[in-house]
């Protein structure tokens, strides 16, 4: 049986768009009108769609109103504000997210650039970080931002908490330094931090401590090796003199620190005048053989006309009684136990074209202050002599100009030999631009520049803070942010972030894995480079993978052991 052909007519259309509302046609309705009059459900579904059609036409009635009305719009638009859509429907948001943005070159974004807005950090200096907020790369060191003029002297001071990072940081901005042609001096490594980043930048490592080498206080160093290739002889006249100026003030350091009193001024002009003599001698000292400690004791003991005069003695006798206190302080430092270091000749001296530069004393015993101010005195002067070596080949034209970046990190242990140093770390805070030199100094608290009896020094060790034109801040406590207010401008919402950054997280006993947790603030510092209260720069450093495999931030290899070679050792005591 062959079924019915399909009708292929089109059915008239049910609805009509009246004003963007769609009602029923006329004949539709009418068919609906004639169904409403029927019993039953389908009467009652006709009479539910009438109604429905009824609310349909009443609608599109007042829409067309509106549309005469405002000028053929199909409704008034809500008023477009910077947060969106103001009015009922118009979707305005209270809070508006501030968009991620990152840094990339345009060949990483395939020929694009869709960020529309800038990083709140300059694209110059090394890069120390993620930004915190946005997660665009931050880029910071005191020697580029200073050349470029953003602060106005290259000094940074790095605050927070035990390790939470400071020292990888500074290795970071020390890495960009030697990268951009920079000389690093870390005269005084304590810990040490930096001796394995120096040696895998190919710059020299000097060890010091007993048994680990000598350092001649009377060696001329850098600074007088350079003096014969002068061809100026009025440079040439300046340098030597200052050679000489270095030696007598070094060997006055010295015995101020073993005799505990301040050298007099008829002690100081006996030392320089055996110094005379002994390089008066034919022959017998110059600048690659320097005299001793044990040379200058003995041309002073011995006397002679010259001297005499010196001291404004007229005999022997006289003179042997007035020079007695100086000989005994100049016996105690060859014959005592600082003998072992100072009397003798420099094992290593200094390369002037070394990138990078690290005099190691970690090995001087924990406790003995004394020679720790001691060697860190005879390191500074010839660290800096270096430095004026450089310089005065540069000004000749026989070497190229160069920058210096000097680190003193755990500044607190520099300054907690004697308050002495604070002089001379105040003189470099100074001078450090006539100088062609950075400084970077680190330390755990405010407080720590606060540790003298004298209030003299007390205000010279906070001036170090407060001449810090760039300071990054890490995780530090509620109170340590108060002091730091005194000298820079803080606001409440940086308050929070950086005593945040210090609140350790939660121990749990649920958590059986054996590897140490990072904190969850390392890595996190506050960058501010102004006294007011301007908004600073929040950033994150991450390591690379060239830091993780070289393991040069690797500061706790002390708590690391071998496991297989513990279980060794413990089955041999077990046998």
């Amino acid at each position: 049986m062959s079924k019915p052909e399909r009708s292929t007519s089109k059915r008239a259309p049910r609805t009509q768009s009246i004003a963007g509302i769609r009602v029923l046609t006329a004949a539709a309705r009418a068919q609906v009108e004639a169904d409403a009059t029927r019993p039953g459900w389908r009467g009652a579904r006709a009479r539910l769609a009438l109604s429905s059609d009824d609310h349909r036409r009443a609608n599109a009635e007042h829409r067309l109103a509106d549309l005469a009305r405002d000028g053929g719009f199909v409704r008034k638009l809500a008023k477009l504000t910077a947060r969106g859509y103001a009015g009922p429907g118009g979707g305005r948001a209270a809070v508006v997210a501030s968009t991620p943005e990152w840094r990339a070159t345009t060949v990483q974004v395939a020929g694009l650039w869709p960020f529309a807005v800038g990083a709140s950090a300059p694209v110059v200096g090394t890069p120390v970080g993620a930004h915190y907020i946005t997660g665009s790369t931050v880029h910071f060191d005191p020697m580029s931002w200073f050349l470029r003029g953003f602060i106005t002297a290259p000094i940074l001071f790095v605050l927070a908490l035990n390790g939470f990072g400071k020292s990888s940081l500074i290795r970071r901005i020390v890495t960009g330094a030697v990268a951009s042609g920079e000389t690093v001096l870390c005269m005084g490594d304590t810990k040490p931090d930096y001796r394995d980043l120096v040696l895998r930048l190919g710059g020299q490592a000097i060890d010091v401590g007993y048994g680990f080498g000598c350092l001649n206080p009377l060696d001329v160093g850098a600074l007088g090796s350079v003096i014969d290739r002068l061809p100026d002889p009025d440079q040439r006249r300046q340098v030597a003199a200052r050679v000489e100026a270095g030696q007598v003030n070094i060997v006055a350091g010295l015995i101020e620190l073993v005799r505990g009193s301040r050298v007099a001024d008829y002690e100081e002009t006996l030392i320089a005048a055996g110094l005379r003599e002994l390089y008066s001698r034919t022959n017998e000292f110059n600048a690659e053989n320097p005299p001793l400690l044990s040379d200058l004791l003995a041309v002073i003991s011995d006397g002679g006309e010259r001297l005499r005069q010196f001291a404004e003695e007229d005999d022997t006798p006289s003179y042997r009684a007035s020079t007695k206190t100086l000989r005994r302080s100049l016996r105690a430092l060859v014959e005592g136990p600082m003998g072992a270091i100072f009397d003798g000749h420099t094992t290593t001296r200094l390369a002037l074209d070394s990138p990078a530069i690290c005099v190691d004393v970690s090995r001087i015993p924990e406790g003995d202050n004394k020679l720790l101010a001691a060697v860190l005195m005879v390191c500074w002067s010839s660290g800096f002599g270096a430095v004026a070596a450089a310089h005065a080949l540069a000004d000749a034209g026989l070497a190229p100009k160069r920058l210096y970046e000097v680190v003193m990190d755990e500044i607190w242990r520099v300054l907690g030999v004697g308050e002495f140093m604070v002089d001379r770390v105040d003189a470099l805070t100074r001078l450090n631009r006539p100088l062609g030199a950075g400084l970077i100094m680190c330390s755990h608290t405010v407080k720590d520049l606060t540790a003298f009896e004298s209030l003299a020094s007390q205000a010279k060790a906070l001036g170090f803070f407060e001449r810090a034109r760039a300071k990054i801040i890490g995780p530090v406590g509620p109170e340590e942010v108060e002091r730091i207010r005194s000298a820079v401008g803080i606001t409440d919402t940086e308050k929070l972030l950086v005593t945040s950054w210090a609140a350790p997280r939660p121990p749990s006993d649920d958590d059986t894995t054996t590897v140490r947790e990072t904190p969850p603030g390392t890595g996190c510092f506050l960058l501010k480079t102004g006294e007011s209260g301007e908004p600073g720069i929040p950033f994150r450093m991450v390591f690379t993978l060239s830091e993780r495999e070289s393991d040069i931030h690797n500061t706790n290899r002390r708590f690391i052991f071998d496991t297989e070679s513990d279980d060794a050792s413990a089955q041999g005591a077990g046998r």
